[in-house]
């Protein structure tokens, strides 16, 4: 992964990953299509059955006007035979004039009718029964299976059914007997509202299947397209996305970048700051020593002097010259006294303050450096009812960069001394101890003082997050100590807070160890 790359995701980084979209928008798009075809064929095949009813009511109706008038005279022709299977007195007659005429009943009409519409639209319709007269009438297996339905108390039936000429539409409804219709069916046992048949009316599927095919073009058309345009857009949109992340991870990287820069800074800014307050304490815990080294000096002028004086009499008591060359001898003490403390704290500002300001990697004492901590911060631990306990094995050596280890015990060592402890108003105990646990060391920084209010608990790690915003705390101390643990030492912090009964540090990073194992701080 590229530097321009990180901080994007996988599905905007490779364009690859919008191809999963896109398919489920082409799944869906399918089956809405697809639904869109049943519908078409549904609303073809609705249309058609209407039709069929429209039919079977019509025929329905002719049969009842014909019944109603206990049927219609029409003259015989090649086409119209007298009906074999009509039993009726009056069945054949003849007009006045010679002609002959024969009753049309019912049934005969409706197979009348049926010819004439199968000749003329290709529709047919067949009147038909479990129990016919005419043996022509007989129900054909789709027909007896409807017609039993109808027995059970179906109202019809409609099916697209394989023929010899292809699919088939086929509908059936059911008559039933009525008044008229008993004279010629009470002899085959009907009664009244029983089932006597019914009417099946047969058209081609092809036909209606033809005119869904203009539909469903025009939905594939409509549907192609959206899916197309919806498609492109999503795309586009992805596209727009994929460079304003981009955009946004590169600014993120700069703010980062200009953040890790501030950080630094800072860092160093508060090195620099502590190194001045400490080169102040300095300053004023040298003058001292120095200071007796002057007294010591003048001291020296003084007993000079007089022992010019009694070298200048006739006689030098050997008395009075023992008790000044004395006084010589003390004064030299008290000198070299006062500039071996002064070496001593020139040394350890000189190291400290050279840990400071390097990033220099040496070997160091843990032991050492943490009573070069103590030593700087003694002035201000001496202002305070405080006692300092510390806890590190003296053969705990390291190779590292110990300005960063100084730093991070200063800045602990501060915020427990400006905060703990109530100014002075309050006495207690300061422990810091120090040991190796594997390959990592563990720093212990504890206190028993107030401890940290609940409101800063959660924030006591960012920067400008002051405690209680006194003079000089600029709430920056914690955060360098997160920062230089975790950014630097690569390492982990915790905090375990006890309200009113102070708090403890717990920091543990990768340490490169010269020495033995030690146990680890409690």
């Amino acid at each position: 992964m590229t530097e321009d790359h990180k901080g994007v995701p996988a599905f905007v980084r490779d364009r690859r990953w919008w191809l999963l979209p896109l398919l489920a928008w082409a799944l869906v798009s399918a089956l809405l299509f697809q639904l869109r075809v049943t519908n078409i064929h549904r609303q073809a095949i609705d249309v058609a059955a209407e039709g069929a009813r429209n039919i079977f009511r019509m025929v329905v109706l002719t049969r009842s006007w014909n019944a109603s008038h206990g049927g219609v005279y029409v003259p015989v022709t090649p086409t119209i035979q007298p009906n074999p299977y009509l039993d009726h007195p009056q069945r054949d007659v003849k007009t006045t004039d010679g002609m002959a005429m024969t009753l049309i009943n019912p049934a005969y009409m409706t197979r009348l009718i049926a010819e004439m519409t199968k000749a003329e639209s290709g529709v047919e319709f067949h009147l038909t029964s479990l129990k016919p007269i005419r043996p022509q009438n007989q129900a054909d297996p789709w027909e007896q299976s409807a017609l039993a339905a109808f027995e059970s108390g179906g109202t019809e039936r409609l099916e697209v059914v394989a023929g010899e000429h292809g699919d088939a539409l086929r509908y059936m409804a059911p008559l039933r007997v009525e008044e008229a219709c008993l004279p010629c069916h009470r002899q085959q046992g009907y009664r009244l509202g029983d089932i006597r048949g019914g009417i099946s009316v047969t058209q081609q599927y092809a036909p209606i299947e033809a005119a869904s095919i203009t539909a469903i073009r025009q939905s594939a058309v409509s549907h192609g397209g959206v899916f197309i345009l919806a498609a492109l857009a999503g795309w586009a949109l992805l596209e727009l996305l994929r460079r304003r992340w981009f955009d946004l991870a590169g600014n993120i990287r700069q703010l980062e970048g200009a953040r890790g820069e501030l950080t630094r800074q800072v860092v160093v800014n508060e090195r620099l700051a502590t190194l001045g307050r400490q080169a102040a304490d300095f300053t004023r815990d040298v003058s001292a020593p120095l200071a007796v080294v002057m007294g010591a000096v003048s001291q020296h002028e003084a007993t000079a002097a007089r022992v010019d004086a009694m070298l200048a009499g006739e006689e030098v008591a050997e008395g009075d010259l023992r008790r000044e060359l004395a006084e010589f001898r003390d004064a030299d003490a008290l000198a070299l006294s006062s500039l071996a403390r002064a070496m001593n704290l020139t040394q350890a500002f000189c190291r400290t303050s050279i840990d400071r300001v390097s990033e220099r990697t040496r070997i160091f004492s843990m032991r050492g450096l943490i009573d070069d901590v103590l030593a700087a911060a003694g002035p201000q631990l001496a202002r305070l009812p405080v006692k300092v306990v510390v806890d590190c094995p003296a053969d705990l050596w390291l190779q590292g960069i110990p300005g960063l280890v100084d730093q991070l015990l200063t800045n602990l060592t501060d915020n427990a001394v400006a905060h703990a402890f109530g100014h002075g108003q309050r006495a207690g105990t300061v422990r810091i101890a120090a040991a190796r646990e594997g390959d990592s060391l563990h720093l212990v920084f504890a206190d028993d003082g107030v401890g940290i209010a609940a409101a800063h608990i959660e924030r006591m790690f960012r920067p400008f997050d002051a405690a209680d915003g006194g003079p000089g705390d600029h709430g920056l101390g914690l955060f360098i100590c997160h920062h230089i643990v975790t950014a630097r030492l690569a390492g982990t912090i915790e905090c375990e807070n006890r309200p009113r009964a102070g708090c403890r540090f717990d920091i543990r990073f990768p340490a490169n160890f010269v020495g033995g194992m030690h146990p680890a701080p409690t």
